[in-house]
């Protein structure tokens, strides 16, 4: 996992002016389930701004980025303006037609666990991936 990533998950976070712990707490399991050390993920929150090029993303790492950013909207109860407006446009620069937006928050949001089989929603969501 690249910092790209999770400097991408904290700036979500941050985008509605309330980080909540519930947030935070995600965000660090995300960086710890990839291999990052507690100090990669501080200075993520430390400076979120460092955003790589996504373009060179696998279509596997594309949909990771996007499942999570929709994981992180959910994970606070509330669903704002601004974070949609930042989701979709994360999800262009990813190469995806912003109706995969629709489709995730619908998946996931109606998961009240956020548990949704992350495999078969990927086949559903890779067909919005631009030619």
């Amino acid at each position: 996992m690249s910092r790209t990533h999770l400097n991408l998950l904290v700036q979500l976070a941050k985008i509605d002016g309330v980080v909540v712990q519930d947030e935070i707490d995600l965000i660090k399991k995300i960086g710890k389930a990839n291999g990052m050390s507690s100090e990669e993920i501080s200075e993520c929150f430390e400076d979120p701004t460092l955003i790589e090029d996504l373009d060179h993303l696998s279509n596997d790492e594309k949909y990771d980025y996007i499942y999570n950013i929709v994981q992180l909207m959910k994970i606070d109860g509330r669903l704002y303006k601004e974070e949609i407006r930042f989701c979709a446009k994360v999800i262009s620069k990813l190469g995806y037609q912003e109706d995969v937006l629709r489709e995730l928050i619908l998946k996931i949001y109606s998961d009240e666990n956020i548990s949704t089989d992350k495999n078969t929603l990927k086949e559903n969501i890779q067909q919005y991936l631009k030619k």
